[in-house]
């Protein structure tokens, strides 16, 4: 009865006053690559799925929990790659829920052997709903005994379901081991409030993620040996909130490590996020936690995010190998 009562408070205050909607986070990056930058779908030499999983403050009786699937691939015909994403994140114990589904183009110019660019564009539908049946309204809570009225539907929201659509813009250059990204999420700007008198417009959110990788020794990456870093920043803007984000990660033979600082500006929440990877050519899986540094956070909950993905085997050959980004494979 606490959750649900919990879940009510959060829904309708933010439903009473006008407010903006803001994304998900992942901790993951590249292992969301879709999610991250439109431009990447197509981006490796196979076709790929991808499955992601995040919770966000477990600690807490009501998390976040977001799941995510996708899959891209290069098309020759297309001269560039096509991929699909659905995601949906339940907050409130399923209480709300908002699925977005996406399709995105890719394509691929290639300026000289070694410079590439790809500029993309992203369609976007998403759903945002409101599931009555895990909600205790304040009518049906007795102060001694609790749950043990019927509820009053008279003065609840005759709408319980709100779609829009979406659309979105990004490109990425890289240059030999080096790569530069920017994206405009949301360009639509979809209002997504229960309430027609109200909005709560979802704010472009604005990316920008450059990076690099180095093998040390000089050597080439076929050398299982070799350690292999790759430093990269990734900063976000959405209405009044932005981060940055400076990482590197580590790899040598089928394993990653990667290490983030994650500092948001507003409200001054601060984290660091690890990460641990195994890596193959069948498949990639990771598991990253972020660890909560903030002197404002006096609890620490943290997120815990599991990220797999695998290509799909094919028997087309291609009549020429596309120059894959050197971006982190999480």
């Amino acid at each position: 009865m606490k959750k649900a009562l919990i879940v009510f408070c959060v829904l309708f205050m933010g439903a009473l006053v006008q407010s903006f909607a803001q994304d998900i986070r992942f901790s993951q990056f590249y292992a969301n690559k879709l999610y991250l930058n439109p431009a990447l779908a197509g981006s490796t030499n196979n076709s790929n799925v991808s499955l992601n999983y995040r919770n966000q403050w477990p600690n807490l009786d009501l998390p976040y929990v977001t799941y995510s699937v996708a899959f891209d691939n290069f098309y020759e015909t297309l001269n560039g790659g096509i991929g699909v994403m659905v995601i949906q994140d339940d907050q409130g114990d399923g209480a709300l829920k908002t699925t977005t589904f996406a399709g995105m183009y890719s394509f691929y110019l290639r300026i000289t052997d070694n410079f590439v660019i790809r500029p993309a564009i992203q369609a976007a539908f998403m759903q945002k709903k409101v599931d009555w049946q895990n909600l205790v309204f304040p009518d049906q809570v007795s102060p001694i005994y609790g749950n043990i009225f019927p509820h009053n539907p008279s003065g609840d929201p005759v709408n319980r379901r709100k779609d829009g659509w979406d659309f979105s813009l990004g490109s990425i250059a890289y240059y030999g081991d080096f790569y530069f990204g920017i994206a405009a999420h949301h360009l639509a700007k979809p209002d997504l409030s229960f309430d027609d008198e109200q909005e709560d417009k979802l704010q472009t959110k604005y990316t920008v993620h450059a990076g690099a990788e180095f093998v040390l020794g000089g050597r080439s990456r076929r050398y299982a040996d070799n350690w292999i870093l790759a430093p990269a920043l990734l900063y976000q803007q959405q209405g009044d909130f932005s981060q940055m984000n400076y990482g590197l990660y580590a790899s040598k033979s089928s394993v990653v490590f990667g290490l983030w600082f994650n500092q948001n500006f507003e409200p001054n929440y601060d984290s660091f996020i690890a990460m641990a990877g195994f890596v193959t050519e069948r498949f990639k899986v990771a598991y990253s936690y972020d660890y909560a540094i903030s002197k404002l956070i006096h609890t620490n909950t943290g997120a815990h995010e599991i990220s797999f993905s695998f290509p799909l085997a094919t028997t087309k050959k291609r009549r020429k190998r596309i120059k894959a980004v050197r971006s982190p494979v999480f």
